[in-house]
C-alpha cells in the first residue's frame, strides 16, 4: 500500500519488468504494469511516493438490468442498426473504423465500446446520421436507438460513479514550474531552459496528468534547475563591490549595424554606452533612462526598449527588457531592473569588442518607408517630423543592486533567528519547517522534516560553510514530488479534498502557481471551504493581473494558438508581412476572450460580436483607423465590418492556413473540434494527402484540390460534412485579410479567380460565407457551443481527460452556463463549485 494505491509487483526479470534509475539521492522505478513512482533516499531511509499510477479502478465494473434486455436488442435494435447503418458501419465498410452491428453492448466493461455508442448518440441526436442522401430513420426508429443508447450509458455512469472520473496526479507543467520556482525564490531566472516540451493531451492541453511524463533525466533537470538558483540566492562571503554610471551621450564607435548614434531616437537612432571594465557579473541591476518624449497628433507613441549585451566580434548580442509606450508627453524617468546574469556577458580579456553594453531604441514604426542616409553623411538621416520622437537626456547604470547585505532573497530563506549561533541543527530545522511548507503548499510534517534533516546531517561535513549546505539540503527539497506534483493523498474511494489542496487547485487554475498568502491564510481553520468564502477568492484572483496566465494558457490549449507559430507566411504572396506581428494576433485573442470574462459578458460573443479588442498594429492589419498605441482596448465596429468573434480574427485565420492561402479543411476541422468539439474522424489510412491528389496541384486553388479529392466516394461522404465550414471562411486570405478574389500562382504568373464561399451542410443548411456561418452558429449550435466551452474549461480546470461518467455534471454546469447568460465567471463559478473540483 503506497499513499492509499495498492500495487502488485512483479519479480524482475518477469513480463511486468522493473527497472530502477538513481538520480543523486532520488530513484525512479518504473514498473511497465503499473507507471512510476519516486523513491527518494534521505539518509538512511527511503519515502516512497506515487508518481503516475494507472488507475486503479476501471471505468466500468458492475454489469445491471438494461433498458432493453439483450433480446429486445436483438429483436428491436440490432435490426435498425443493420438495415440503417450497415451501408457504411457494416461489415463490408467500417468508416472511422466504426461497425455497428458488432459493437459490444457491454458498455459497462468495455470503456472503448461506451465511447463508441457515445458518440453514435450524438451524431443520431444532431441529425448527422444517417447522411441526407441515404434513407432517414422513421421517427420510431429513431426513438428506439435513442432510448437504448442512453439507457445504457446511464446504467454505465451509475454503476461507476463512486470510483471514476477523479482528478489524477500530475506533474507540473513548464508554465507551472517557473511561476512556482519564481514565487517561492524571488528570483527571475529560466527554470524552465533544459527541461523538455510538456506533451500535450489529444485535446490539446499541457496540464494533463497522464500526459505529463517524468524521466530520469528530466529530474536531473529539476535538480539542477534548483542548484543553480540557489547558488545566486544564498551568497557567501564579503559585501561585493558595486558600479554606478552615468551616461549622456551616445559614442561608441565600430558598432555593427547602421543605425545613427544619436540621443533623439526616431527609428534610425539607437543610443549606445559602454562599460569597458568596471560591471558586475552577478546579482541585480538597474538601468535608468531619462528623456523628453515627443507626441504627434493621430499617430502611436514612442516605445521605449531598453537591452544589454555586448558585441563579440561579427555579431551583436544583446538580450530585451520587455517594450514600454511612452503615452505621456515631457521629461520622464523610466527604470528597468533584472538580473545580471540573464543577460549575455562578454568573456574578460578576450574580443576585439570588450565592454558591456546598454542600447536604448525607440522601435516605434508607422510602417512606411524608411528614409536613406543622407548623401553627404555616413549612418546618419533624415528627421520623420510626422513621428514621435525620444530624446535621451541620460542613462544609468547601478550593479549590483541591494538595500543590504546579504540580499533580501538570501534573508527570506536563512532569516535571522537566535538559533543561529547557538544551535545550527535546530536552525536549519526551522528552515526546513517554513521553507518546505510554502513549497509543498501545506503545512510540512513532521516526519518529511526529519527526512530532510537526516540528509542534511549526512552532508554538513562535506561543506565548509552553512549556506553551502542549505543551497545542496534545500535543492534536495524542490526535487520532492510534494514540490513538483500536485501531490494530494489518495486511497480507494472518492473523498472531499481539504482546504489547501483546494488552495492549491485554485492557484493552479486560475494563475497557473503556487497560492499566495491570503489564500494560504484561508485555508486555517479551513475558512477556504465556505462556499461564500470560496467565491469571493476566484472573485479576487480573477481581478487580480495573475489571471492573464489562466487566459493566455487557456485560450492558446483551447484555440490551438500555436498553430500559427508553424505556419510560415509565404512572402511571395505577402511581401509586406512582419512575422512580430504573430505576437500581436495571439494577444488579441487573449484580450478578447480577457475583455467577456472581466465585464461578465456573453460567451456567445465569442460567435459573433458587434466590437473587437484591438490595438494599433491589429487596428492597421484590417484597415480600422483611429485606434493608437499597442495596449488592447475595446473598439465597436461598424455593420459590414467582417471582423467580431473568434471567426474574425487573424491569428486562428492564419494557424488554419497554409501560409500562402487559406486552407478549407484546416479551418473546418477547428471550428467542428475546438468551437462545438465535435472533430471528425480522421482520414482512413489509405487516403491520399491533398499534394498528391492531382499532379497539377499547385496550379489549382484550395476548392478545387478538395473537389478532386472528393471524386472519390469514400472521401466524399466525410468531406461532405467538413468543408462547408470552411468554405464559408473563404473570404478571408491566409493571414485573415478580406478578400472577393482569391489570388493564385499558375505557370509563373499571378492571376485572380472570384471566391465561392457557399455550400451546403449534410442537414441541408446552407452557409454562404462568414456572416451565415455566425448566425447558424448563435441561432442554432450555442446549445452545442456551450456544451464544448463547458467541456474544454472543466478539463483545464482538472487537469485531466473528461470521462462518461462526468457527463451529468457536465450537463448540469451547461444548463447552469445558459441560464447565466453564457457568462465565462459564472461558469468558472460553477466549475470551482461542482463536486468535481472538490473530489480527489
Amino acid at each position: 500500500m503506497i499513499d492509499g494505491q495498492s500495487f502488485v509487483f512483479g519479480p524482475l526479470g518477469s513480463k511486468r519488468r522493473n527497472t530502477l534509475q538513481l538520480v543523486g539521492e532520488v530513484v525512479i522505478l518504473e514498473a511497465i504494469s503499473f507507471g512510476k513512482i519516486f523513491c527518494s533516499r534521505l539518509s538512511n531511509q527511503w519515502s516512497v511516493h506515487v508518481v503516475s499510477p494507472f488507475l486503479v479502478s476501471p471505468l466500468l465494473v458492475i454489469l445491471s438490468c438494461c433498458a432493453i434486455s439483450a433480446s429486445d436488442f436483438e429483436s428491436e435494435v440490432l435490426p435498425v442498426l443493420t438495415t440503417r447503418c450497415g451501408k457504411c458501419h457494416g461489415p463490408d465498410v467500417q468508416e472511422s473504423g466504426v461497425r455497428v452491428d458488432t459493437l459490444s453492448t457491454d458498455l459497462v466493461n468495455d470503456r472503448a465500446a461506451a465511447e463508441r455508442w457515445h458518440e453514435v448518440l450524438h451524431v443520431l441526436q444532431s441529425g448527422e446520421m444517417p447522411p441526407q442522401d441515404e434513407p432517414q430513420l422513421t421517427e420510431v426508429e429513431h426513438q428506439t436507438l435513442v432510448r437504448w443508447i442512453s439507457g445504457k450509458i446511464r446504467e454505465a455512469v451509475e454503476a461507476t460513479r463512486d470510483t471514476s472520473g477523479r482528478v489524477v496526479l500530475r506533474r507540473l507543467n513548464r508554465i507551472e514550474y517557473q511561476n512556482s520556482m519564481l514565487d517561492l525564490l524571488g528570483l527571475d531566472m529560466d527554470y524552465t531552459r533544459d527541461l523538455p516540451p510538456d506533451n500535450v493531451s489529444w485535446d490539446g492541453f499541457a496540464n494533463d496528468g497522464r500526459a505529463l511524463s517524468m524521466s530520469a533525466m528530466q529530474l536531473e533537470y529539476y535538480l539542477d534547475a534548483a542548484r543553480r538558483a540557489l547558488d545566486r540566492i544564498l551568497v557567501s562571503g564579503e559585501t561585493p563591490q558595486v558600479f554606478q554610471h552615468e551616461f549622456t551621450e551616445s559614442k561608441i564607435d565600430n558598432w555593427l549595424g547602421n543605425a545613427q548614434r544619436s540621443n533623439r531616437l526616431g527609428r534610425q537612432q539607437e543610443f549606445l554606452a559602454k562599460m569597458k571594465d568596471d560591471y558586475p557579473e552577478v546579482g541585480d541591476f538597474i538601468v535608468r533612462v531619462k528623456f523628453n518624449a515627443e507626441l504627434k497628433p493621430n499617430m502611436g507613441f514612442p516605445l521605449l526598449e531598453v537591452s544589454v549585451g555586448y558585441q563579440p566580434d561579427t555579431e551583436i548580442l544583446m538580450r530585451d527588457f520587455e517594450l514600454v509606450e511612452i503615452t505621456s508627453e515631457g521629461p520622464q524617468m523610466r527604470e528597468f531592473r533584472g538580473r545580471i546574469e540573464n543577460f549575455p556577458l562578454p568573456v574578460r580579456g578576450q574580443g576585439k569588442f570588450p565592454g558591456l553594453v546598454v542600447r536604448v531604441r525607440n522601435r516605434y514604426s508607422d510602417g512606411s518607408l524608411l528614409p536613406k542616409e543622407l548623401t553627404d553623411k555616413k549612418q546618419e538621416y533624415p528627421d520623420e517630423p510626422h513621428l514621435p520622437v525620444l530624446a535621451v537626456q541620460s542613462v544609468a547604470f547601478h550593479g549590483p543592486v541591494f538595500e543590504q547585505w546579504p540580499p533580501f532573497t538570501h534573508r527570506r530563506i536563512l532569516f535571522d533567528s537566535e538559533q543561529r549561533g547557538s544551535d545550527e541543527r535546530g536552525y536549519v530545522r526551522e528552515v526546513l519547517q517554513r521553507f518546505m511548507t510554502r513549497a509543498f503548499r501545506r503545512p510540512a510534517s513532521e516526519l518529511e522534516i526529519t527526512r530532510i534533516m537526516d540528509f542534511h546531517d549526512s552532508i554538513r561535513s562535506d561543506f565548509p560553510s552553512l549556506e553551502e549546505a542549505m543551497r545542496e539540503t534545500l535543492a534536495m527539497v524542490l526535487i520532492q514530488p510534494d514540490f513538483l506534483y500536485h501531490f494530494e493523498p489518495s486511497g480507494p474511494e472518492k473523498r472531499p479534498i481539504q482546504s489547501y489542496e483546494l488552495a492549491s487547485r485554485l492557484s493552479y487554475f486560475l494563475w497557473s502557481t503556487m497560492p499566495d498568502e491570503p489564500l494560504e491564510k484561508l485555508c486555517v481553520n479551513d475558512r477556504l471551504m465556505d462556499p461564500k468564502v470560496r467565491a469571493a477568492e476566484v472573485d479576487r484572483m480573477l481581478d487580480d493581473p495573475r489571471s492573464m496566465s489562466f487566459v493566455r494558457q487557456f485560450t492558446d490549449q483551447w484555440l490551438r494558438l500555436e498553430y500559427m507559430d508553424r505556419v510560415a507566411v509565404n512572402r511571395e504572396f505577402y511581401p509586406q508581412f512582419d512575422d512580430s506581428l504573430k505576437e500581436q494576433m495571439r494577444a488579441e485573442t487573449h484580450a478578447f476572450f480577457a475583455e467577456l470574462m472581466q465585464r461578465e459578458l456573453s460567451a456567445l460573443n465569442l460567435l459573433s460580436s458587434d466590437f473587437g479588442v484591438l490595438n494599433e498594429p491589429m487596428a492597421k492589419h484590417y484597415g480600422i483607423s483611429g485606434v493608437y498605441g499597442r495596449s488592447f482596448r475595446r473598439v465597436n465596429l461598424e455593420s459590414g465590418s467582417r471582423r467580431g468573434g473568434l471567426l474574425g480574427q487573424a491569428g486562428i485565420l492564419l494557424g488554419n492556413s497554409t501560409g500562402a492561402d487559406s486552407h478549407v479543411v484546416r479551418r473546418a476541422v477547428w471550428i467542428r473540434d475546438r468551437l462545438l468539439n465535435d472533430p471528425p474522424a480522421p482520414p482512413p489510412p489509405d487516403t491520399p494527402p491533398l499534394e498528391k491528389a492531382d499532379p497539377e496541384f499547385l496550379k489549382l486553388s484550395v476548392r478545387e484540390q478538395l473537389e478532386i479529392h472528393r471524386s472519390r466516394e469514400a472521401c466524399a461522404r466525410c468531406h461532405r460534412g467538413i468543408d462547408p465550414w470552411g468554405i464559408a471562411l473563404e473570404n478571408y486570405d491566409a493571414i485573415g485579410l478580406w478578400r472577393d478574389e482569391v489570388r493564385r500562382k499558375v505557370n509563373g504568373k499571378f492571376e485572380t479567380v472570384p471566391v465561392k464561399s457557399a455550400d451546403k451542410l449534410p442537414s441541408g443548411q446552407t452557409l454562404d460565407g462568414v456572416e451565415s456561418l455566425k448566425g447558424y452558429l448563435v441561432n442554432q449550435r450555442k446549445s452545442d457551443f456551450a456544451k464544448a466551452l463547458v467541456s474544454k474549461l472543466a478539463t483545464y480546470a482538472l487537469g485531466r481527460r473528461l470521462e462518461l461518467t462526468d457527463q451529468p455534471t457536465m450537463d448540469a454546469l451547461t444548463t447552469q452556463f445558459a441560464a447565466n447568460d453564457y457568462r465565462l465567471r459564472g461558469l468558472i463559478q460553477s466549475i470551482v463549485g461542482s463536486e468535481l473540483f472538490l473530489t480527489k
